[in-house]
Parts: structure tokens; C-alpha cells; sequence
């Protein structure tokens, strides 16, 4: 009876065990789906935000860049076409927050516009002094057909408090990527030579590019262009001051169209004259000849001569009669000379 017993809780505790097993693995699969759902939910809102943005830029009909961090990429875009596509070989970014879970996040912090004030190095920061244009620098001929060679490390800086620096992939390493990256932090500490002490942006990135990317972006960027920042997933992008995608203005409309010529209508292809009265119909009368009197019929023609047979072969053609002989021609008297 004791084995008996043993036995039967032994059953017991394994059917609780494997209840208990299978409990854990439907919460387990419970909380998976509601990751998985909750996830799905912030890739939506956060393409939602990017669309948003994307469309409001697309109506200025001006190019700008879209810097996708969670991607890696920086892209050129104009009216939502990519007209070109960089990859981010190296990427360091400072003052994203974490997202809050379950809670909804604002679309300024997933996908954010800043406005491009100036870049380092820019030449129309320097005009020519008076002196330099009355010795002939401003002249066309005499100034530099090509421009300036870029630099291939420089910083952007925005209308808002963020702080954006390229260089070339190569300089992160080495003795030249840490002086490179000391000469930023100062100028981000101290300003831009200003002397007075700067207020720390709220957002700080710095890009590394392949190749001759870097000088061929600065060449391209111009002031008042605008970026797209697209926050990676599971953090947002702090409030600074980012523009709002319905207090950009769009370009004017482009000019109507004129009206199109009317279609001819279909039918006969070609235009049925008017009908003309019975009194217009018979042609004019010609004018009566001198002598003549009006309304009177002509006098018929006289009947013409007969045509004589022509003759057999060695036979002489009959006489001409006296009715079929010509009259003789009048001889004009002639006139005795003085």
C-alpha cells in the first residue's frame, strides 16, 4: 500500500510539474507577442513620422538630406526620390534618450528637421576687403576658375542647438584622429573662436565617410538646406527646437497650363457648302454686242461648206464649183508717193 501511495504521488507531482511547465511557456509566448506587437506598433509610428517629414520637405521642391542613424546611411533626397545614398563607416552620437516603454513618443523626437546655418571653412564667410578688390581680385578673369580644395574634416553648424561634424573614415585612427577629435571638443566648449564660452549642444554627431565623399558632400551643402534626423530604434532624439513639419512653407504652385485646343467633333470630315437659290444658279449673262439689241436671240451661223471626197489613186480631184470657189481678195489702190 506504501509502494502504492509513493506511486501515485509521484504521478502527481510530475503532472503538476508539467502543468506548471506549460503555464511558463504560454506566458513566456504571451510576452513575445506582445513584444512582437509592440514593436511592430513603434516601427509604424516611426515610419509614420518619417512620412510625415519626408512630405512636407518634398513640397518645397528643394534637395535635402535624410541622416537615418538606425540605417547608418545619409542619403540625398529631392521631392522623395533618393538621388544618392552614402554609408556611414563611422558613427558616434551623444544626447539621444531612451524610449519609454508603452508610452507613445512624440514624432518630433523620432524623426527631426534642423536647418543648415554654415559650415566650416565656407569662403563666402570671408569676402575680399576693399583693398584686395581695388587690386583686381574681384575681377572674373584674374580670380580662380576652380574652386578651393574642400577640407576633409569640418563641422555643420545648425539654427538649433546641434552640433553635426564629418570627416574622412581613415582620420578616426591614429595620432591625427585624436587631435582631430580634441580640436572639436574645444570648439564645441569654447565656440567657434569666439572667445566666450558656448552653450553644449543638446545633440552632438559625428560621421565618418569613405573616399572622396567628405569633400564632395561639402561642396554640395549649402546654407538653409535641411536634415532629416531619423532617431535609431529604442531611443528618441532630444527637443531642440527641431522645426515641425507643418510650419514649413511650401514652394509656390506652378504656373496652369494653358487650355488645350478644342477636339474637332467627330462626324463627317468635311464641311457641307450652304445651298445656293435657283436664280443664283445659271450663270451670267454676257453682255449684249454692239448693234444688238437687248433680249434678242443672235442671228444663226451660216452653214458650213461641204467637204469634197478626196480622190482615187490616178484620178484628178473634180473642179471646185462657183459656190466653192473663194471670192477674190479686194485689191487696195495703191497710194502715188508725193
Amino acid at each position: 500500500m506504501r509502494k502504492g501511495r509513493a506511486g501515485r504521488r509521484t504521478a502527481a507531482a510530475l503532472l503538476a510539474a508539467a502543468l506548471a511547465g506549460a503555464g511558463l511557456a504560454a506566458v513566456e509566448r504571451a510576452r513575445g507577442a506582445s513584444g512582437a506587437a509592440r514593436a511592430d506598433l513603434d516601427a509604424v509610428r516611426r515610419t509614420v513620422a518619417q512620412m510625415e517629414s519626408e512630405y512636407a520637405l518634398s513640397l518645397t521642391r528643394k534637395p535635402y538630406l535624410v541622416l537615418d542613424l538606425g540605417g547608418r546611411t545619409l542619403r540625398y533626397r529631392l521631392m522623395g526620390m533618393t538621388t544618392r545614398e552614402l554609408p556611414l563607416e563611422v558613427l558616434e552620437m551623444e544626447g539621444l534618450l531612451p524610449a519609454p516603454r508603452g508610452v507613445a513618443p512624440d514624432p518630433s523626437a523620432v524623426a527631426a528637421i534642423f536647418t543648415l546655418e554654415e559650415k566650416e571653412g565656407d569662403p563666402r564667410l570671408s569676402p575680399l576687403t576693399p583693398d584686395q578688390i581695388e587690386a583686381g581680385l574681384d575681377d572674373e578673369n584674374a580670380a580662380d576658375v576652380l574652386p578651393p580644395e574642400p577640407p576633409f574634416a569640418y563641422a555643420l553648424a545648425f539654427r538649433q542647438p546641434v552640433s553635426l561634424r564629418i570627416r574622412g573614415a581613415s582620420q578616426g585612427a591614429g595620432l591625427g584622429g585624436v587631435l582631430s577629435g580634441i580640436g572639436a571638443w574645444w570648439k564645441d566648449l569654447w565656440g567657434r573662436g569666439a572667445g566666450a564660452v558656448a552653450a553644449r549642444p543638446l545633440l552632438s554627431l559625428s560621421l565618418g565617410l569613405e573616399g572622396e565623399a567628405v569633400g564632395e558632400l561639402y561642396r554640395a551643402l549649402v546654407p538653409g538646406e535641411r536634415f532629416l534626423v531619423l532617431a535609431p530604434s529604442g531611443l528618441l532624439l532630444p527637443a531642440a527646437g527641431q522645426e515641425a513639419p507643418r510650419a514649413i512653407r511650401p514652394s509656390r504652385p506652378l504656373p496652369a497650363p494653358p487650355p488645350a485646343p478644342p477636339r474637332p467633333v467627330p462626324g463627317v470630315p468635311f464641311q457641307i457648302p450652304p445651298s445656293v437659290p435657283a436664280d443664283a444658279a445659271s450663270p451670267a449673262a454676257l453682255p449684249p454686242a454692239p448693234g444688238e439689241t437687248p433680249g434678242t436671240a443672235p442671228p444663226p451661223a451660216p452653214p458650213a461648206a461641204p467637204t469634197p471626197a478626196p480622190a482615187a489613186p490616178g484620178e484628178e480631184p473634180p473642179a471646185a464649183t462657183e459656190e466653192e470657189k473663194p471670192a477674190p481678195a479686194e485689191r487696195v489702190p495703191e497710194t502715188p508717193a508725193p
